[in-house]
């Protein structure tokens, strides 16, 4: 069935009508990794995809056309690389596929852009991609995790964390939430360490890079066990809500580089 917010599911007029309409682009950007033994490698990019989707149509059912890009669904997963089935561009690759994203979306006529993030890995290389981007393309493309639409939810949903780590409570949630089949039960059992080896990393006073067997022996970051879909379910309900409320907003386009 036609998915009228998928850029892949319309045809060349389509797109350019969107386009005169000045409709909103989201870009998913995920992952595919290791998410310990209980997920999915493509968690990352099936969930970004799967909350993009939801806030495009949110957007269209109130008047503000939007439509989402194909997803990057390798990125920089370069710390996940010891663990079996992880993929990765080099940063560098990582960050000249994005930039020349913008630029075939921008030669379209669209000038609101977001890139929708669903890694946390994606976070430094897509911020340094985009000083170049912004200055080239002449206009401001936006970056954001999905779970910026609600910085609380969270902390209220969850029991024993306050934001998502990885393949953790929070995230095994979420994914319960797009397909209860994708999560394998031994999740019900599994369970990792939440916090850095340094108590100066664990402050905030210091922070580097590392592999992820530095941290985690079977690759979770967190109590998946105590995830469940009525989690997730909240959860989505109000990061669609608050990120279409940020992007219905008019004065985020009509700012400059």
């Amino acid at each position: 069935m036609k998915n009228p917010v998928r850029w892949d599911n319309l045809t060349s007029p389509e797109i350019k009508r969107l386009a005169e309409k000045e409709a909103i682009v989201l870009i998913p950007v995920g992952s595919t990794e290791q998410h310990g033994p209980h997920l999915p490698v493509g968690c990352d990019s099936l969930m970004a995809t799967w909350m993009a989707e939801q806030v495009a149509t949110e957007l269209c059912n109130r008047g503000c056309p939007c439509v989402v890009t194909p997803t990057i669904a390798v990125a920089n997963s370069r710390h996940h690389m010891n663990f079996a089935g992880s993929m990765s561009l080099s940063v560098e690759n990582y960050m000249h596929v994005l930039a020349d994203y913008c630029r075939c979306v921008a030669a379209h006529g669209f000038r609101k852009i977001l890139v929708f993030n669903g890694h946390g890995g994606n976070n430094a290389p897509t911020q340094a991609a985009l000083v170049g981007i912004n200055e080239e393309l002449g206009f401001p493309v936006y970056f954001a995790h999905y779970t910026n639409g609600d910085l609380s939810v969270q902390g209220e949903v969850l029991e024993s964390q306050k934001k998502m780590v990885h393949a953790c409570e929070s995230e095994t949630s979420l994914l319960m939430a797009l397909d209860e089949d994708l999560i394998d039960p031994i999740y019900k059992e599994t369970k990792g360490p939440l916090e850095y080896v340094l108590d100066a990393e664990n402050k905030g006073i210091l922070s580097t890079f590392h592999k992820m067997e530095q941290h985690t022996p079977n690759g979770v970051k967190g109590n998946s066990y105590l995830a469940t879909p009525e989690k997730g379910k909240k959860m989505v309900e109000r990061f669609v809500k608050g990120m279409a409320d940020t992007l219905s907003n008019p004065e985020v386009w009509k700012q400059t580089v």
